[in-house]
Formats: C-alpha cells, structure tokens, sequence
C-alpha cells in the first residue's frame, strides 16, 4: 500500500516525489519505489510519534 501511496505522489512536485526520482535514477525504478515507501512510512511514523503536523521542507 505504501508503494501505491509513493506511486500517487509521482506527478507532484514534492519531497518523496523527488526522492523517487533520485533514487531510480542511481539504482532503478523498485529500489526507487522502495525507498520512497521507507520513507513514507518514516514521516507516518514521526507524525504518530510526536503528534506534530507534518510541515514540508522549502
């Protein structure tokens, strides 16, 4: 489910849309994907964690 939320983002001009793009370029498109998911989830995760709204960087 994580990687269709990664997958969704790809037209948008965001954080985890770049990640992918940088990460495919070097290692491929499923290692992109993938670690795009990772951090998903780590964002998800701090959000739960510290009760905070997640405020985009830039």
């Amino acid at each position: 489910m994580a990687v269709e939320c990664v997958l969704a983002t790809s037209r948008q001009n965001n954080r985890i849309a770049s990640h992918r793009k940088r990460i495919t370029k070097r290692q491929g498109k499923m290692k992109g994907r993938i670690a795009s998911a990772h951090l998903l989830l780590t964002i998800a995760y701090n959000i739960l964690k510290t009760g905070e709204p997640y405020h985009e960087l830039g």
